[in-house]
């Protein structure tokens, strides 16, 4: 909940503060590689900069949904250092998934508005987990756009926000495209590929009407220590505006309801 600590007036879920000193230590390893490391120390370290950009991209899902600061401005800086290690930028999130996917995961095709990020074909037989990975990632910026046209004002936002990010991006290639490759842009696709790959898991195999049947639940603690409660997924569909520090509580009222299928212990 958000308090009256000097935290929380920064912050709207003093929660945050966690997700926040992640990011930002992970930007300061981005640039500190980018500007002091030679290409070959970079090469070295991009496994430990994916590793660490895949929790990043948790923590912009999760801010996509329910923005941590209270400052606008701060906001739209944040989204930025998000996107240049997630590779998912400003409002991809909000117009894909929170506009798309939240309102149709329960219909795949070939039901009429399938799910944005839909694990069936259009036979309406399964896809396999490399096919739903590699359709994500090819496919979810024309979905972006035409959720866009249905909403204009989120479509100007995210294209607005493109600036900064691209500007980020020329620099980075100015100064040193060698090094911004290795550091900034390589890892950025894999982390998106990483995050189109993590998310089949979430739904697949599994057709439901109901939100307790839908999806799959990793209630592994270090998961959800690393992630914030990303594993708590049928809570987060339920509500998917609720932050996610409130997850645990909706999903241990939820549980009972949950088949036991769809109950995981172990990390990955």
């Amino acid at each position: 909940m958000s308090d009256s600590s000097p935290r929380g007036r920064l912050l709207r879920y003093s929660a945050d503060w966690r997700p926040v000193t992640l990011v930002l230590a992970a930007f300061l390893l981005h640039v500190a590689v980018f500007v002091w490391a030679s290409p070959w120390l970079a090469v070295l370290a991009l496994p430990a900069i994916v590793a660490v950009s895949t929790v990043v991209a948790a923590f912009n899902h999760h801010h996509q949904h329910v923005n941590v600061f209270r400052s606008r401005v701060l906001n739209r800086v944040y989204d930025v250092v998000l996107a240049v290690q997630s590779g998912v930028g400003p409002y991809t999130w909000v117009l894909h998934h929170n506009l798309g996917h939240h309102l149709n995961y329960l219909n795949q095709p070939p039901c009429a508005s399938p799910d944005e990020s839909h694990w069936t074909r259009a036979d309406g037989s399964q896809m396999g987990r490399w096919e739903y990975t590699l359709h994500t990632f090819l496919h979810h910026q024309v979905d972006v756009y035409r959720i866009g046209l249905r909403h204009p004002r989120v479509l100007r936002s995210y294209l607005l926000m493109k600036v900064p990010c691209y500007a980020f991006m020329a620099a980075g290639f100015y100064l040193n495209p060698l090094m911004y490759l290795l550091v900034f842009f390589v890892p950025s696709l894999l982390t998106l590929m990483h995050t189109c790959y993590a998310t089949y898991e979430h739904h697949a195999g599994h057709s439901a009407t109901e939100h307790v049947e839908a999806s799959v639940n990793r209630e592994n603690t270090l998961f959800n220590l690393l992630t914030c409660n990303l594993g708590l997924h049928t809570a987060h569909h339920m509500k998917p505006g609720l932050h996610w520090s409130e997850l645990p509580a909706l999903h241990a009222r939820i549980r009972p309801q949950i088949p036991e299928r769809q109950l995981l212990r172990a990390f990955w």
